[in-house]
Formats: C-alpha cells, structure tokens, sequence
C-alpha cells in the first residue's frame, strides 16, 4: 500500500517540476530588459533635480492615462496634454494649463517643463518611477500605494518589484 503511495508522490513532484517557476525570483529577466507599461495610477513627485528640499506630496503629480492623455498637477496649476511611451522611451506634449499665479519658491514652470522636454521612464526601488528629461532626473511614488500594487505589470524584474509588507 505505501508502494503506490509514494510513486504517485514522486510522480507529482517530478511532474511539478517541469512546470514553469511564476514568482518574480525565479524569473530570468535580463537587467537590460525594456521598461514597463506605466501604470495609469496617480504618481507624486519626490524629487526633482536641482531641488534639496523634500518635495510636498500631492503638490507635483502625473497621471498617464491609457487614452494617451495625461494630467498633470503643477503646484497650484492644472496642465493637461498626450504622451506616448513604450520600452522605456516617453514623450509628453503639454497642451493646455491653467494660469493661476503659484507662490515664490514654486517648482510650477520647472516641472512641467521637465515633464513636456521628457524622453524616458524606468523603474527603481520598488514602486519608483524616474522619468528623464535634460533637465535631469525626476522621480515619483504612487499617490495611491494600495491601488499601484494591484495595476501593476507582473513581469517587473526583481528590483522594480513591490515589496511586501
């Protein structure tokens, strides 16, 4: 009775694996792999080139929509345009902004500038966005964490993974 028993184990094991591996660990992904679709979640900015000081969260956001529109908020200014991105290249084209005069020490003009003169994205750390622009490198976080975990590709590599926790 136990002979049959543990062929049918053993048999289940081996047939195990010869299935393929889907956690992210085991994925060979290689580091020069082409960047994710980014997701059409809110991202807030954190940093911006030039700028020290930690950046308000909510005040400098983008939303890449998957109707290739974008929103933008720019401290106390709105700007909508289009943008187009795939593999890691991005293209912004701001088409239209708001007017309202934002208060000294505003990074309005800088940021959406940086935003419309982008020309790639990738990931790091996690659930960080960094999009180049020759103004350098500017980086966001999801505005809403909970709701980046569930939009996001499962094919990420490890270190553009979410950690759990």
């Amino acid at each position: 009775m136990r002979s049959p028993l543990i062929l049918m184990v053993a048999v289940l094991l081996a047939a195990a694996s010869l299935l393929p591996a889907y956690s992210a660990g085991a994925q060979n992904i290689p580091p020069n792999a082409p960047a994710p679709a980014i997701p059409p979640i809110p991202w807030q900015l954190t940093a911006f080139p030039g700028v020290d000081a930690a950046v308000e969260p909510g005040r400098y956001t983008v939303h890449f929509l998957p109707d290739e529109t974008v929103n933008i908020r720019a401290d106390c200014n709105w700007v909508a345009g289009f943008w187009s991105g795939a593999n890691g290249a991005l293209d912004v084209t701001v088409t239209m902004t708001t007017v309202a005069q934002c208060p000294a020490g505003s990074m309005e003009e800088p940021f959406v500038q940086a935003l419309d003169e982008a020309t790639s994205y990738t990931f790091a750390d996690g659930m960080t966005l960094i999009i180049t622009s020759p103004a350098g490198e500017m980086r966001f976080t999801p505005a809403m964490p909970a709701m980046a975990w569930e939009t996001m590709p499962t094919h990420l590599p490890d270190s553009a993974a979410p950690e759990a926790g």
